[in-house]
């Protein structure tokens, strides 16, 4: 089956938004906006996707959880649709040789057969939804890889690629717009060189930048508002998760690690640098507290200067005694991880809500 770009599946479901697709490549937040754009395209009643619309997660997903979904038939209506996001089909392969050799055994097996349902249950849309990363991609002259070739067979695959900084920039330009917000070609471009390419965090700036402004009296942006307002990319995803648990933001901290869990990034790990962030933040407030100034942190920390900037912003806007509450919860939350290790999105998901 041939492989089709994001916009030709725009395209096609504009016509008629019906079908079996799995969604790869590198650009995690194209496919989130396609599943949106299929899912409004089918007009499923709001009432009824409690029934219409099924959802499995990587964390609960087994074959027989799949077959389940696919048999319920829907509910006042000709389909429904099936979501499938998060699975790794390297590791799902490992029961045969490799993602380019033998599938016939082993977890991605099962997929495959759970997905031959369809023809049985033809009233179902199904999308399997694959992070960047999770699949082996290139295409070799000849012939697709192996797992892709199969999985092919009943799904039509729809390859995200990363947009180049030019087009992002363009992107950038018109979510500003969309928030009511003027930002000069030269500052949009300069956004994506500072924060990165990942469109996830991206879309997030953007929305800080224009609250940003607004709040400021402006309906434009600045380029001295970028490094004010917005985190380097090497910095974004722990940094940035640990400033909203720190500043009480419960939501948009549970919409980076929903990120960071779409993307697999192990639940120890995530704590491992939010630990490690915390820690330092609090030896920054207390060396602060201490009289201590920016060339003497960096001495004591042994920290570059850029990296003490950044966190002694967060903490001098920190109480001394919420950053140790928050410190000793986070450190509970690790032991409980480290006790019950497939819960840790869940004591993650804890922490941030008992803060």
């Amino acid at each position: 089956m041939d492989i089709i770009s994001g916009t030709e599946f725009l395209k096609r479901i504009k016509e008629n938004a019906d079908g079996n697709y799995l969604f790869y490549g590198e650009e995690d937040y194209l496919k989130a906006h396609a599943l949106k754009s299929f899912k409004d395209a089918m007009g499923l009643d709001e009432a009824l996707e409690i029934f219409n619309l099924i959802k499995i997660d990587v964390l609960d997903y087994d074959a027989e959880k799949l077959i389940d979904a696919l048999s319920m038939p829907p509910m006042m209506a000709e389909k429904k649709l099936v979501v499938v996001t998060g699975l790794n089909i390297k590791k799902m392969n490992r029961g045969g040789k490799s993602d380019d050799g033998d599938n016939s055994v082993g977890e991605l097996r099962a997929l495959i057969d759970a997905i031959n349902h369809l023809e049985e249950f033809d009233y179902n849309n199904l999308i399997i939804i694959i992070p960047a990363g999770n699949i082996t991609e290139d295409e070799p002259k000849k012939k697709l890889p192996a797992a892709l070739a199969s999985l092919s067979e009943y799904l039509t695959p729809v390859k995200f690629e990363a947009s180049t900084p030019q087009k992002l920039s363009l992107w950038v330009a018109r979510h500003f717009e969309h928030h009511g917000i003027k930002a000069r070609a030269e500052d949009c471009t300069h956004l994506v060189n500072f924060c990165g390419r990942d469109m996830f965090i991206l879309s997030g700036e953007v929305e800080k930048l224009s609250l940003y402004a607004k709040a400021q009296g402006r309906d434009y942006i600045v380029r001295e508002d970028i490094p004010l307002i917005c985190c380097a990319e090497m910095e974004y995803g722990a940094f940035e998760f640990s400033n909203a648990i720190l500043e009480g933001r419960k939501n948009d901290a549970l919409s980076i690690l929903r990120v960071m869990k779409f993307k697999q990034i192990e639940p120890l790990a995530i704590m491992g640098e939010l630990s490690g962030i915390l820690s330092d933040l609090l030896k920054i407030k207390i060396l602060l507290g201490a009289g201590k100034n920016l060339q003497q942190i960096e001495q004591e920390t042994r920290m570059n200067s850029y990296k003490v900037k950044l966190y002694v912003g967060s903490a001098r806007r920190m109480e001394l005694s919420r950053l140790q509450a928050i410190v000793l919860a986070a450190t509970e939350a690790d032991l409980a991880m480290k006790f019950q290790f497939d819960a840790g999105y869940l004591h993650l998901e804890k922490l941030i809500c008992s803060l």
